[in-house]
């Protein structure tokens, strides 16, 4: 059975600070926050975040999604919306 909007939102929610969630017309955008910024050297700090809580949420987007398409980011398609799914490390 296809996920309405509002399970995804309620599923999203679940995983608290670990994912950044904006919504914009038809697309959720999820930034799962794995990275915390700059050390004093300027080397990149990664945050710890619940790896297995966010896998068991992108799994359930995938089996009850219409599509999935997944290139840098990963899009899942569902009726009337998508959610695109990314990490913050990906911006650095």
């Amino acid at each position: 059975m296809m996920m309405t909007y509002e399970d995804v939102m309620a599923l999203l929610e679940t995983l608290g600070e670990d994912v950044s969630v904006f919504a914009h017309d038809d697309v959720i955008h999820v930034t799962v926050e794995d990275f915390e910024g700059f050390d004093d050297d300027y080397c990149e700090v990664m945050r710890d975040y619940d790896e297995d809580a966010v896998d068991e949420v992108l799994e359930a987007l995938e089996a009850h999604c219409a599509e999935v398409v997944d290139d840098f980011y990963t899009d899942y398609y569902f009726e009337g919306f998508s959610v695109r799914v990314g990490y913050a490390s990906y911006d650095i």
